[in-house]
């Protein structure tokens, strides 16, 4: 991401907002004299104060450091909706598109019977949520088992290792997958 990018970007929330140059200096302690230069691509803000800037903007700093940029609403209808197989017998069906900072992913999970989305437990950053629409799921948290059927919900801290798998040896299951990831900005 470029000066220029990162630059227009700000001018164009600060605009949206209906804010001054003045407005955010009070509210970021960057001058506005510096926000004026990071807006023409002439200076290229520190961390802290873009993080600053973001804030009084109303934003997170990742959005205006996204690849492209993206707005803030995602919308996927039925028929827009993209499904990839995930291994044999595990088909993912992705319900969210991008959004700034990419905080929040949901997908509809079809496992065929006895089948994993993941071979191995895996962890990352953030917090996944598993819904089971169908079928029976076991979710492995830190080799604790956890047996969910229709209905039943799962919230876990995604550093700790997990799986999920199909329970069952002859019933298609499936779930609705939630995962957010948390801020490092």
């Amino acid at each position: 991401m470029d000066n220029v990018e990162i630059g227009r970007r700000i001018k164009s929330a600060r605009q949206s907002r209906g804010l001054t140059l003045k407005a955010v200096e009070a509210a970021s302690g960057v001058s506005a004299t510096h926000v004026s230069e990071i807006e023409r691509g002439a200076a290229s803000p520190t961390i802290g104060a873009l993080a600053r800037i973001a804030r009084a903007l109303g934003k997170r700093p990742g959005y205006f450091l996204e690849e492209s940029e993206i707005g803030e609403t995602s919308l996927v209808t039925r028929a827009d909706r993209v499904q990839e197989s995930a291994g044999a017998g595990c088909t993912v069906e992705r319900l969210t598109a991008g959004i700034p900072g990419g905080r929040l992913q949901a997908s509809r999970v079809a496992l065929a019977p006895g089948r994993s989305h993941r071979s191995e437990a895996h962890a990352h950053d953030g917090v996944e949520l598993i819904l089971v629409l169908s079928g029976r799921v076991d979710v492995i948290v830190e080799r604790e088992r956890h047996s969910l059927v229709a209905g039943d919900s799962i919230q876990i801290d995604a550093q700790h290792p997990h799986a999920y798998r199909n329970a069952s040896p002859d019933e298609p299951a499936v779930l609705l997958w939630m995962a957010s990831r948390r801020d490092v900005i």
